[in-house]
């Protein structure tokens, strides 16, 4: 499905795509690497550990094949060093990206750059479901990239530390107050936030507005695109209230701003925080700061009185892209081909906590992923905002502001108002 000049055409992820169980997944590429061609492959990614999961299996699968790998943990850092990368010709082979055109480097942005090369004629291709094509082609329709997991956004929960404190999850907006009054009283937080890093910042939004904008209208940003509505003339305005309202209400940990990811986590795991509003990913990272036994759930983030009412962000979290001017090319697309494989998709998948992108007989889901299943089942999702706004200054600025709004240097239609200036300039 093509985006002509960012707009979009609504689209759901289909529930397979999720769920990705009982199917038939691509073949696995053994080493077959021709003749005469490099077996060195560079690559780079934000996260370690399941693309490292991925290259081993790979090398194990290409004898003789050797995958030089540089990571970074921090999104913002390897953005930047990215950039730079390309733009100095000296990027990696193969290297992670985002869906959509959200930041700057995002599917759409380094596409109509000429900076990624064509997937078109990969034979994984026919697997993507429409909207995954809609977040992994430049703006011309071009296939430039080949999602790897599907996450939600949600309140992540450590079981333990909820029922300890005797709570259940909330179902309704007015719950969720209640909620954050109650483990106040009990003397925990309701949900740890981590704003440092700046990319936490837009969760909590991402999920109050799937609820109040984007499942009621699932053409607004279209509308957005046609001069019609602005941020600051929707729901959107009732959301930012809302995160407003929980910071006010005692919701989150005592200054957001200096906490980071890490610190997030940690809480979550260790149970100093009942949860977290975050992507489903995240209960594998508080994992390595549990205590055994220790299990995770999630449910979405309610934003109305109504429980019908309420709906799951959900997308495709990670890409990876060939650089237009790959070393080795061919050694890249082979690559390509084993992670868009069942092998390649449900390790990848199951390290990072997230579903697999493209279908996989290999991956088990868990309770983490259940609702993100459920919700599309039900056609109760909608994909995450940044994906198709018309330039990354937007996603930039509402994190920024998000960040001011902490700090109560700005207004919650303020906030807006710089998004909304952002978005003009697409």
């Amino acid at each position: 499905m093509n985006l002509t000049s960012g707009r979009r055409r609504t689209v759901a992820l289909g529930s397979a795509a999720v769920v990705a169980l009982a199917l038939a997944g691509c073949s696995t590429a053994t080493g077959d690497t021709a003749e005469g061609e490099g077996t060195v492959l560079t690559f780079s990614a934000a996260g370690e550990a399941p693309a490292q999961a991925v290259i081993d299996a790979f090398e194990e699968a290409n004898p003789g094949v050797t995958v030089e790998a540089t990571f970074a943990n921090d999104d913002a850092s390897y953005q930047q060093t990215l950039r730079t990368q390309l733009s100095a010709g000296t990027a990696p082979d193969v290297f992670r990206i985002w869906p959509g055109g959200g930041n700057a480097t995002a599917v759409r942005t380094l596409g109509d750059d000429d900076l990624l090369m064509s997937l078109e004629d990969e034979a994984w291709v026919d697997d993507l479901s429409d909207a995954q094509r809609a977040v992994s082609e430049n703006s011309e329709g071009t296939l430039v990239g080949l999602p790897v997991t599907v996450v939600g956004i949600g309140a992540v929960w450590n079981d333990q530390a909820l029922e300890e404190a005797g709570l259940t999850p909330p179902e309704t907006w007015s719950e969720v107050l209640d909620f954050c009054e109650a483990a106040t009283e009990k003397g925990t937080v309701a949900f740890a936030l981590g704003l440092k890093s700046a990319w936490t910042t837009q969760l909590v939004p991402y999920a109050l507005t799937s609820t109040l904008v984007y499942g009621p209208d699932p053409q607004f940003t279209d509308q957005q695109l046609d001069g019609e509505t602005t941020f600051g003339e929707s729901e959107w305005q009732t959301a930012m209230d809302q995160y407003a309202e929980m910071q006010s209400a005692g919701c989150f940990n005592e200054n957001p701003n200096g906490v980071g990811y890490d610190e997030q986590m940690t809480s979550l795991g260790e149970g100093t925080a009942l949860g977290a509003i975050q992507v489903t990913s995240a209960a594998a990272n508080a994992e390595q700061y549990a205590a055994d036994g220790t299990t995770f759930s999630m449910t979405p983030l309610p934003a109305t009185d109504d429980p019908a009412d309420t709906y799951l962000p959900v997308s495709v979290g990670i890409e990876y892209a060939i650089n237009a001017d790959a070393e080795n090319p061919e050694l890249a697309r082979t690559f390509m081909e084993f992670l868009a494989s069942s092998e390649g998709q449900a390790i990848y998948a199951t390290e990072s906590g997230a579903a697999p992108a493209l279908p996989s007989e290999d991956f088990e889901t868990g309770p983490v992923l259940a609702a993100v299943g459920e919700y599309q089942a039900e056609g109760r999702d909608t994909p995450f905002p940044d994906v198709f706004w018309p330039n990354p200054k937007v996603q930039a600025e509402h994190l920024a502001a998000i960040q001011e709004l902490f700090n109560a240097t700005i207004t919650p239609a303020q906030v807006l108002e710089r998004m909304d200036l952002a978005f003009s300039e697409g």
